[in-house]
């Protein structure tokens, strides 16, 4: 087969369509980078006490190129956030993934922050958690997005409870949104309380007690 070789016009055209994507593909790379040199220092001082400065000496990066991949802090923040939750879903599919009944499944859910996994993956604890206090009323964005990251664990909860009752595992009247509101506020209290006391057997302790509860009540 005969190589295309492009000529004239087209060849400009190749050119900067081949110099468009070259600069798209590096504008990615660079984002990717700095989204993942700065995660564990935003996730660990938080967004008002993480700065631009903390950002470029982690990455590596001048303001510039910072600012060509990122419209402000709060864009990049966003980034980080979203990162940070994917790190959490990845690990606890992987906590699931052998588990065969949707009881297993849901009990997963509090092992997975009784084995204290969060931590060992990201500095700083579970960033719904920081995010949360930190956002509350001050920054709707922000608060939008940890309002999203509770939907999405919600919809984990519901959507293994959906299954249970089809399979005959759990009762049709279980409230699946009602559970999983008090799943996510007990795992999530647990973890302030013990962020506050410096005391993780507070979490341990507690998700024992939320296991026994859904054996005997789900």
């Amino acid at each position: 087969m005969i190589a295309y070789k492009p000529k004239g016009l087209y060849v400009n055209l190749f050119c900067i369509f081949k110099r468009i994507n070259f600069c798209m593909e590096k504008r990615e790379r660079t984002r990717n980078h700095i989204i993942w040199t700065s995660a564990s220092v935003f996730n660990t001082y938080g967004y008002a006490g993480t700065s631009i400065s903390d950002v470029l000496e982690v990455s590596g990066y001048s303001k510039g190129a910072l600012y060509n991949a990122f419209k402000d802090k709060e864009d990049l923040f966003k980034a980080v956030f979203k990162y940070n939750i994917s790190i959490l879903q990845k690990a606890f599919r992987e906590q699931v993934k052998n588990t065969e009944s949707a009881r297993a499944r849901l009990l997963a859910i509090p092992l997975f922050y009784q084995k204290n996994i969060v931590d060992s993956l990201l500095p700083g604890g579970c960033p719904i958690l920081n995010t949360a206090i930190e956002a509350d009323d001050t920054n709707p964005d922000l608060n939008n997005l940890v309002k999203g990251a509770f939907d999405d664990w919600k919809n984990i909860v519901h959507e293994i409870i959906d299954k249970g009752k089809e399979s005959g595992e759990f009762s049709k009247n279980i409230d699946a949104e009602g559970i999983a509101f008090f799943m996510i506020a007990t795992i999530e209290g647990s973890i302030a309380l013990a962020k506050s006391y410096k005391d993780w057997s507070i979490v341990s302790k507690n998700m024992m007690t939320l296991k026994e509860f859904m054996v005997k009540r789900i």
